[in-house]
C-alpha cells in the first residue's frame, strides 16, 4: 500500500505542478478553465453558477453539475483557477485508491493490484484530461470506480453514496451509472441494479427535460452528431470504425496490453463512452487529447482487471502491462519524453507582453480578450471573448497574432478596427502588436 500512495503523492506532485505552470504561462482557454473560473467566482458573489462566456448565462442550462455546488466552499477559501486544476488533479490521482482496492479483491494478490493501478496513473488519456484545463466530467472517474468497487464488495450504501455522486457529475455521466446498473442486473444483483438503472434514466430524462430547459438551455451538443447515423446501419459503422476512430480506439487498448478485450462483460461499462465518441463527427472527443475520455478510463481500467484475471495473473502478462503503460506514458502523456513542454521553463518575451497586459485592466472591469487571457480575468462579474461580447466593455486585450475564434484574419482585422472606429476607446500599443483599450466613454 505504501507504493501506491508514493505512485499517487508523485502524480499529484508533478500533474499539480505542471498544470498550474500551464495556466502561469497563458496556455488555459476560456473554453472551459476560464468558464468554470468565472463561473465560480460569480457563485461566491451571489450569482450562482453564471458566467459570461457560455451560450447561455447560466451554467446549468449548458451543463448540469450540481457536484460542482461540494467544490465551492474550496473556492471560497483558495479563489483561484489555480484551486480548480489541483482538486481536479488530486481526484484523478486518487482514482488509483479505489481501483487498487478492485483489484486486489479481485485478482487477490497486491502485485498485480499495484501493477493496474501504477498502470492507472500513468495512462496517457488520464493525463490529458488532466492537462486540458478543468472539466467536472473528469471527476466521474475516481468516482466512478469507487461506485464500482462497492458494488463488487456490496457494500450498498457506500456504492448509492458513490453513484449518486458520479450522476453529478455532468449530465450524460448519470448514462454511466445506467449501464452499471444494467451489468449489476446481469450479475444477478436485480434489486439494486433495476433502482439504479431506473433512477438513472428518470434522472437523466429530468435533467435533460426539465431542469436544463428551465435555466435556458438543454442538450446543446446534438449537433455534433449526425441524425442520419441512428437510421443506417452502414453509416454507423463506417461513421464508428473509420480510420482515425479505429486509431483512438487502439490508443486507449495498447497502454493496457489489450487487456480490456479478455473481459467482454466489462464493455457493457464501455458502452455510452463510446457511443459518445465513436458516432461523433467531433474530432476532439476522439483525439484522445482532451476531457472526453473520462467517460471510459474508469470501465477500461475495470475490464483491465477482469482481463488480467482471465489471464490467470500471468506474470509476464503483469509484465507485459508494465512495459506497455511505461511506453504509453514516454510518448503519448503530454509530460512523457516526447511531449514534454520545455517552453514552459524558458524565457518568453509574448508571455511577458500578456503578463504586461493584464496588469493594465482595473480590478472588477468588465474585459473582453484573447482566449488564453481569459482564464486570469474570471474574477468579475463580465469577461468574454474576443468577438463574442454581450456588452460593451470597460477594457479590451488584443494581441494582434491571434486570431482564434475568427473565421479569417480578415474577419479579426475587421473586428479589432470597429473598436478603433469607434472613438470610444483609448488605445495603448506595446510591441507594434498588443493592443490595450480603455473605454473613454459609452454611446
Amino acid at each position: 500500500m505504501k507504493w501506491l500512495w508514493a505512485a499517487i503523492i508523485v502524480y499529484l506532485v508533478i500533474f499539480g505542478a505542471m498544470t498550474a505552470l500551464r495556466h502561469y504561462n497563458f496556455q488555459t482557454q476560456a473554453w472551459d478553465l476560464g468558464i468554470y473560473a468565472q463561473t465560480f467566482w460569480n457563485t461566491v458573489h451571489g450569482r450562482v453558477m453564471q458566467n459570461s462566456i457560455e451560450e447561455i448565462g447560466q451554467h446549468l442550462g449548458v451543463h448540469l453539475n450540481p457536484f460542482l455546488f461540494l467544490l465551492v466552499p474550496g473556492y471560497v477559501i483558495f479563489p483561484s483557477p489555480y484551486y480548480l486544476l489541483i482538486i481536479q488533479t488530486l481526484a484523478l490521482a486518487l482514482g488509483a485508491w479505489p481501483l487498487y482496492l478492485l483489484a486486489n479483491h479481485v485478482l487477490q494478490n497486491k502485485k498485480p493490484a499495484l501493477a493496474v493501478s501504477i498502470a492507472y496513473l500513468l495512462y496517457p488519456a488520464l493525463h490529458w484530461v488532466n492537462w486540458y484545463d478543468f472539466h467536472p466530467i473528469a471527476f466521474l472517474t475516481p468516482l466512478f470506480l469507487a461506485a464500482f468497487y462497492f458494488a463488487e464488495i456490496k457494500n450498498w450504501k457506500w456504492f448509492a453514496v458513490f453513484a449518486l455522486l458520479a450522476a453529478s457529475v455532468q449530465e450524460d455521466a448519470v448514462l454511466a451509472v445506467a449501464f452499471l446498473g444494467i451489468y449489476l442486473i446481469l450479475r444477478k444483483e436485480y434489486k439494486m441494479g433495476i433502482a439504479t438503472f431506473l433512477l438513472s434514466i428518470l434522472y437523466f430524462l429530468i435533467s435533460v427535460k426539465f431542469i436544463m430547459p428551465y435555466f435556458g438551455g438543454g442538450l446543446l451538443r446534438l449537433d455534433r452528431y449526425d441524425p442520419a447515423v441512428f437510421y443506417s446501419p452502414a453509416l454507423l459503422l463506417k461513421t464508428a470504425f473509420s480510420y482515425p476512430k479505429l486509431i483512438y480506439m487502439l490508443n486507449l487498448l495498447w497502454p493496457v496490453a489489450f487487456l480490456p478485450l479478455l473481459a467482454p462483460a466489462a464493455w457493457l461499462l464501455l458502452a455510452p463512452g463510446l457511443a459518445q465518441n465513436l458516432l461523433t463527427r467531433y474530432s476532439p472527443q476522439f483525439s484522445g487529447n482532451y476531457q472526453y475520455d473520462s467517460v471510459l478510463i474508469g470501465a477500461i481500467f475495470i475490464a483491465t482487471v477482469f482481463g488480467l484475471r482471465k489471464a490467470n495473473k500471468n506474470k509476464k502478462v503483469i509484465g507485459l502491462l508494465v512495459v506497455a503503460s511505461a511506453l504509453a506514458f514516454l510518448v503519448r502523456s503530454p509530460v512523457g519524453f516526447l511531449n514534454f513542454p520545455t517552453e514552459f521553463f524558458k524565457e518568453n518575451p509574448h508571455r511577458d507582453a500578456m503578463r504586461n497586459m493584464l496588469s493594465h485592466v482595473p480590478a472588477g472591469a468588465s474585459v473582453a480578450a484573447n482566449t488564453n487571457l481569459v482564464p486570469h480575468l474570471a474574477d468579475r462579474e463580465r469577461v468574454y471573448m474576443l468577438g463574442a461580447e454581450r456588452a460593451e466593455p470597460d477594457v479590451v486585450l488584443i494581441d494582434g497574432a491571434d486570431y482564434f475564434g475568427f473565421k479569417t484574419p480578415e474577419d479579426f482585422q475587421k473586428y479589432a478596427a470597429s473598436y478603433a472606429a469607434s472613438g470610444l476607446y483609448e488605445a495603448r500599443i506595446l510591441d507594434d502588436r498588443y493592443y490595450i483599450l480603455i473605454l473613454i466613454k459609452t454611446k
